[in-house]
């Protein structure tokens, strides 16, 4: 990994496609001493300005006494031009010739020569910032078309509506999407110029194609990592560090002091809500992962879409509250779509797409349903939820790494093999979680109606 150069991924390699959009509203960067290259070869696309054909000036007459190269010499060649050639006569004079008679024979003038010279110096051009390679782009998650086998004609066509209508209006869309990158730009120019190591990475649902326009903006801040410091005290230390120049335009930033440390700050021009981690590289990782689960199939998006909005309307998607985070309840929904349908609609984790598979075509709104049964009824007294097995996995087997976080709901993180879920360690809460996926399936299922998934409203006094 470059250390300094953000890194947005895609899920076949670099995320961003370039594209031209309107600019939207420029962060203030004025004040903020920058560091930059410029010029030819920077190895910057379009940087340099291009070499162009010019042609050289005659030399002027130059003094009898004076040589080609600047320096005396009785050596004649010295004073030829680089292709070896006799010494040039002055401009305008002939030069004569001794025959093998003795005569002496005039010769026409000989053309001055020309002798290499440096063009001058031109301007160098300052190199763009990092961010600006990605500053103006499209954001292709953007859903603004309907897919043809959303309605068949059966009983499921209503709620399948309903939950697409819902997704459409609750996606992330581009203008949100340009904001986050605006102020990812301000940040890193910000953090570059005081901390010229520091290297700053967006992750989380904003790249995953997983982002609903309410959501929050993940940041990781990466350093270099010192042998002699704990992983989580760096973290702490380094953010602190930020939090001083972070509180410059937000006063009620705040460090979560968590097992993994949580810079939260908000940007009151657009509301945008940032959580900032340091050295969490899994988070650069795990975004890949999601981004391509994401364009497996049209009915991942809204179904995770429609898990985070019911979660959040039931007030169980706050890990600061003991409930389940956003990252969590994504695997969830992947984890249903691989070993809860039969066919399942997504592969494990790395494994190739069979050449002939049966094709999964249950309707959004059975998927949904389906799902809330799935978790309503599943053994969390023995089994953990594992996308990279595409299975349920013995808790046996999970304690084995980490005997510690596998307690209540166990979600486990496909690379570092932990527990996303760890914050469900209240039996209060689990129990709340467990019960409001079985209530909301009972009263899904009598009704098929979306609004029955969702809380009942408060009776008006």
């Amino acid at each position: 990994m470059n250390e300094g150069a953000p890194i947005m991924y895609h899920g076949n390699g670099v995320y961003i496609v370039p594209g031209q959009v309107e600019r939207s509203r420029q962060y203030p960067t004025e004040g903020l001493q920058v560091v930059s290259g410029a010029g030819r070869g920077s190895g910057e696309p379009g940087q340099g300005t291009p070499r162009r054909w010019q042609a050289r000036r005659d030399r002027q007459p130059r003094n009898k006494n004076s040589t080609a190269f600047g320096y005396d010499s009785d050596d004649s060649s010295l004073s030829s031009n680089a292709s070896g050639s006799n010494k040039s006569s002055e401009k305008g004079e002939s030069s004569s010739r001794t025959n093998r008679n003795g005569a002496s024979t005039a010769v026409a003038p000989v053309q001055q020569q020309r002798e290499w010279r440096a063009r001058p110096r031109r301007e160098l051009r300052p190199r763009k910032l990092v961010p600006e390679r990605f500053h103006n782009t499209t954001y292709p998650f953007q859903v603004k078309f309907t897919p043809d086998d959303l309605l068949n004609g059966s009983k499921w066509d209503s709620l399948s509506q309903e939950i697409w209508d819902k997704f459409i209006k609750s996606q992330q869309t581009e203008e949100t999407f340009r904001q986050k990158m605006n102020l990812w730009r301000y940040l890193y120019i910000m953090i570059k110029s005081i901390f010229p190591r520091y290297g700053l990475y967006v992750v989380g649902s904003t790249m995953s194609g997983f982002g609903l326009d309410s959501s929050d903006m993940d940041l990781c801040l990466y350093v270099r990592t010192l042998p002699h410091l704990e992983p989580r005290a760096q973290a702490l230390l380094h953010l602190s560090y930020v939090l001083d120049y972070i509180r410059g335009f937000d006063p009620g930033a705040e460090l979560i002091h968590a097992k993994v440390p949580i810079l939260k700050f908000r940007d009151a021009q657009n509301g945008l809500q940032v959580d900032l981690n340091c050295n969490n590289v899994v988070g650069i990782r795990n975004t890949n992962l999601l981004n391509c689960y994401s364009r497996m199939d049209w009915r991942v998006r809204p179904l995770v879409a429609m898990m985070k909005l019911w979660a959040r309307a039931h007030r169980i998607n706050d890990a600061r509250h003991r409930t389940l985070s956003s990252y969590s309840l994504t695997l969830m929904v992947i984890h249903f779509l691989q070993c809860g349908t039969n066919p399942p609609v997504l592969v494990r984790a790395g494994a190739a797409m069979p050449e002939r598979r049966a094709q999964n075509r249950t309707t959004l709104a059975e998927l949904f349903l389906h799902m809330l049964k799935y978790y309503a009824e599943f053994p969390y007294e023995h089994m953990a939820v594992s996308v990279r097995t595409a299975r349920k996995l013995p808790l046996a087997e999970c304690r084995a790494h980490d005997p510690h976080q596998w307690k209540l709901l166990c979600v486990e993180e496909p690379f570092d093999l932990s527990n996303t879920a760890r914050s469900v360690y209240d039996p209060e809460m689990f129990e709340k979680i467990v019960d409001t996926f079985k209530q909301s399936y009972k009263r899904l299922a009598s009704g098929l109606r979306l609004a029955d998934a969702w809380p009942a409203p408060a009776p008006d006094r």
